[in-house]
């Protein structure tokens, strides 16, 4: 899987509170950031199915990318 997949994975999954319904741009972003580091924690310890099967290397460039895209750390 490419990072850009991986990244519109993120933002796809994360764009809805069940609560408030639909994210805000930044929100959205936010959201996505922090699921995509659970995902590279997940890596990081070993757990690969919670992972997606991808590596830390591959998280980490996949949040650097959302920051970067979004303007958010």
């Amino acid at each position: 899987m490419t990072i850009r997949k991986t990244v519109n994975l993120m933002l796809k999954s994360s764009n809805h509170n069940p609560y408030t319904g639909k994210l805000t741009k930044i929100d959205n972003c936010i959201a996505a950031i922090d699921l995509a580091k659970l995902c590279k924690k997940y890596a990081d310890e070993g757990q690969a199915d919670e992972a997606m099967n991808l590596d830390s290397k591959h998280w980490e460039l996949t949040i650097n990318e959302l920051e970067k895209l979004h303007g958010v750390s």
